[in-house]
């Protein structure tokens, strides 16, 4: 006799995963080893899925053992002392892995994988049998699914449960049922459980990640406990909650995890109990909740740093000053790089005091500026060690009303911790859902220690991610932090491909790249000039290497001066805060996202926002950018980003823009997949006069582009693999909508090289009567066509069928494209040569008429073509 069993309490995964596998051990017994959570036995006292009762099995007559969604015997209640008879088969589906997972006896059979729900697993197998299920058993497997991963949404959740859940839906699951069946209602007693909870909760900030730490001795509640404490860790936006119960006699553990790195399972394990990294329990006698809650906190902090340090949360390195200085060149400084406490060294580097920007500005007022600094620095600020926790400065900073704190080593400064880095590292995922509720919105998906390392493996190529895990052991050998940026990380969290690998190292960057190319046994081109480096790996993939640097602009629209910085002032230098995200690389590490200044939450809420007020001030070439980003990606300009873009047109800054930067970032533009759209939003902005102030959106323009758009399509599908210049033809339309006396200088003014201006000039001022020529006779030949058309690039040509309006001039212009450039005669001039001609002008003149004749259809064959030259030249 066979019998198919889960673990006790049984929840829908065991339940599914034993109906599924009865679909392969036909003859088995379903058999609970003791009891069900609440909403089981609420289904099967509905539905009759043919269980036997535990009192109606003879032990003695088990012949074989079935485990699903666990491999314990501990757990399996009176069937695990047959678990470990030899004679006994004992077969094994779960998805709890790991050494501490391993059986004590030998399986005759065992399938063990880490993916969401053990159905899954089941799913799979009887996917590969081909084993037919009916609607109703599909609706009971998707339970177990659904429960299992949270509707799919825990981070335990892999591609394999998806493609399970799809395939009971395609056997008729019925979702209406699993919903209903799944709901929970917070019931009055579920609520005081809750509020009780609550009220007991110690929240640990362990290595960044927030940690709720809860009891409660409340016993009216005869739900599921385990839904309590996952409904707690959603309502609290917590990264994991761990509760110890007071339960009859007895003390419930019962972790929920939302991240990896916070491992609830080893946590029951402490107490003799199991499950999985995302959620566990433990049942444990003779101890008080008092105690067990005090262990859980001892075993919390043995496996996690309790708190931040100082040297984790810093900046560096720090822009200082000299005691030696004046109060002149401090302003100077703090305007320079944008700070407004600067430390003040001595003579041998070591820390004096702090000066802030409201001490600077009343010496100003006050003609002081030649006053040096050592005579008014403030002298007893708190400062900090690398290895002070946090918690320490937070609360100095907060009693003093410090907003600046040094952290000391032998007397140096080796980074700051401002206000903001505490409180974007500590609590901006509670403000993030903070703000979304008070706008009646759900929570964002996100928080500012977010790792990207399982999204890093999924969705990029092997070779890449090899390449970015060697970067990050490369930074850990050089003792320096290594970090992927910018676009690359915005398009991984849209979705989007982006292959360009950006390496911002904080420390030698050159020193990396070469270390890094070694390594690679790639090759390196270093820029000592910029702390740049390229290297190339031996199959192709290209990574771009530069030092973490800061920036500043001696005067508007002049190019940035820069500086050795942090990852931190790297980031901030940046365009647009969804550019100013960062994927750190080292071991230990890989996968953090740094998020300092709101990406996160401007992708999410599709917006294009600077990270400071002068951002378009010292680079107008950024308005341009937010255009091009806002219409790539549908989002839409943040509403003081959309401000300041218009007090950059009042200020007219483009005009004092270099030819180079204004061409680059409108070639960029005209390069977008939809164009059109971005110049309409520069219309819409005023921008497009500063591209040539007789240039402006109009009606006729909308319809020109419109028609340049309808021919390119046109021309891809004609010519997958010819090269050619989109954006040029969408130039070209620019060039039609002013006057043509100023097309000249459009180009002068833009630079535009001399081959691309030619073919703007041949667009401006020949489409007229090309177009008039190629439509003015019904019968045209196509000798006469090729003749009209000979020499025009494919951009021209392109140009010329969105001018074009008879339905007859496109014809000829698509005959040219395809057909008759490639026609050529059959001879060559060493053929006229054996003939008895010799070479001179009449070769060309007779060339020239052998395509004539081929085009024309006169001649067709070689034979042909050597009549009609002797003809021509009367042999």
């Amino acid at each position: 006799m066979y019998v198919i069993t889960t673990h006790l309490n049984a929840d829908f995964d065991g339940l599914a995963s034993m109906v599924a596998a009865r679909k392969l051990y036909p003859d088995a017994a379903l058999v609970f080893p003791g009891g069900a959570q609440d909403h089981v036995r609420a289904f099967l006292a509905v539905h009759d899925l043919g269980l036997t009762k535990l009192k109606d099995v003879d032990l003695a007559k088990i012949t074989g053992l079935v485990l699903v969604d666990t491999q314990e015997p501990e757990r399996v209640g009176p069937f695990g002392e047959l678990c470990l008879k030899p004679e006994i088969a004992v077969h094994v589906f779960d998805h709890h892995c790991g050494e501490e997972s391993e059986p004590p006896y030998q399986a005759a059979h065992r399938t063990v994988d880490a993916v969401g729900a053990t159905t899954t697993l089941l799913v799979e197998r009887l996917q590969a049998d081909k084993v037919a299920i009916t609607p109703f058993e599909a609706t009971v497997l998707a339970l177990g699914i659904y429960e299992e991963t949270g509707s799919l949404a825990f981070t335990s959740t892999t591609p394999r449960d998806l493609e399970a859940a799809a395939c009971v839906l395609r056997a008729g699951a019925d979702l209406t049922v699993v919903c209903d069946t799944l709901r929970n209602h917070l019931e009055p007693e579920l609520i005081a459980l809750l509020n009780d909870l609550l009220q007991s909760a110690e929240t640990y900030y362990l290595e960044g990640w927030k940690v709720l730490l809860v009891s409660s001795t409340y016993d009216r509640y005869h739900g599921d406990l385990a839904e309590a404490v996952h409904k707690l860790a959603e309502l609290e936006g917590v990264d994991a909650v761990v509760a110890a119960m007071a339960l009859d006699e007895k003390v419930q553990v019962i972790g929920r995890s939302r991240r990896p790195e916070i491992n609830v399972a080893r946590l029951a394990q402490a107490f003799g109990g199991g499950g999985h990294p995302e959620a566990a329990s433990a049942s444990v006698k003779g101890q008080t909740v008092v105690e067990v809650k005090e262990r859980l906190a001892s075993l919390l902090t043995e496996r996690h740093r309790p708190t931040l340090l100082a040297k984790d949360v810093m900046t560096k390195p720090v822009i200082s000053i000299g005691a030696g200085a004046t109060m002149a060149d401090a302003e100077s400084t703090m305007t320079k790089y944008q700070i407004n406490v600067l430390p003040v060294l001595d003579g041998r580097e070591r820390y004096c005091g702090l000066l802030s920007r409201e001490t600077v500005q009343r010496a100003l007022f006050h003609k002081l500026g030649r006053t040096q600094l050592a005579n008014l620095i403030q002298e007893d600020a708190y400062s900090a060690e690398p290895g002070t926790p946090f918690r320490d400065i937070e609360g100095h900073m907060i009693e003093r009303n410090q907003r600046f704190v040094p952290i000391l080593e032998k007397g140096k400064v080796v980074g700051v911790i401002t206000r903001t880095d505490l409180l974007r590292t500590l609590h901006d995922d509670v403000l993030a859902s903070a703000r979304a509720r008070a706008k009646g919105e759900e929570p964002p998906p996100f928080s500012v220690k977010r790792n990207l390392r399982a999204r890093l493996e999924e969705r990029l190529p092997g070779p890449i991610v090899s390449l970015l895990r060697l970067a990050g052991r490369v930074a850990q050998r050089k003792g320096v932090s290594a970090y992927v940026v910018g676009g690359f990380v915005r398009d991984l969290l849209l979705g989007r491909s982006n292959l360009d690998v950006d390496l911002v190292i904080e420390g030698d960057g050159i020193a990396f790249a070469r270390a890094y190319a070694q390594d690679v046994e790639g090759t390196v081109k270093v820029h000592e000039r910029f702390g740049t480096a390229i290297v190339i790996s031996p199959d192709g993939y290209k990574v771009d290497v530069a030092t973490a640097r800061t920036e500043y602009y001696e005067y508007p629209t002049a190019l940035p001066t820069v500086e050795q910085s942090s990852i931190k002032k790297d980031l901030y230098r940046r365009d647009f805060t969804i550019n100013a995200l960062a994927i750190r690389l080292n071991e230990g590490q890989f996968g953090e996202l740094i998020d300092f200044y709101g990406g996160q939450r401007d992708l999410n809420e599709k917006t294009i926002r600077v990270l400071h007020s002068l951002s378009f001030v010292e680079d107008p070439t950024r308005v341009f950018r937010a255009v091009r980003f806002e219409q790539r990606f549908g989002f839409r300009l943040g509403r003081e980003t959309l401000s300041l873009v218009k007090g950059a047109i009042k200020m007219e800054l483009f005009h004092r823009l270099s030819a180079a930067r204004l061409a680059q970032e409108l070639v960029l533009l005209l390069s977008e997949e939809e164009p059109p759209r971005g110049l309409a939003r520069l219309g819409e902005l005023g921008l497009l006069k500063f591209v040539h102030r007789s240039l402006a959106w109009s009606p006729q323009l909308a319809a020109t582009l419109k028609s340049v758009e309808d021919a390119l399509k046109w021309y891809r599908l004609l010519y997958l693999d010819r090269r050619m210049e989109p954006w040029l033809v969408y130039f070209m339309a620019l060039a039609d909508a002013i006057p043509a006396k100023a097309v000249g200088e459009l180009l002068r003014r833009l630079r535009v090289p001399g081959r691309h201006a030619e073919h703007v000039r041949q667009s401006r001022f020949r489409s007229g009567r090309l177009l008039e020529r190629l439509g003015k006779r019904s019968t045209l030949s196509a000798a006469e066509v090729y003749r009209s058309l000979e020499g025009l690039s494919d951009e021209v040509i392109v140009f010329l069928m969105a001018k074009a309006k008879q339905e007859p001039v496109k014809r000829r212009l698509s005959a040219f494209l395809t057909t008759y450039q490639h026609v050529k005669p059959a001879l060559s001039g060493d053929d006229l040569k054996d003939l008895g001609l010799k070479p001179g002008p009449m070769f060309r003149k007779l060339l020239d008429r052998l395509r004539d004749a081929r085009l024309n259809g006169q001649v067709r064959t070689e034979d042909d073509e050597r009549a009609l030259v002797r003809r021509l030249a009367k042999l």
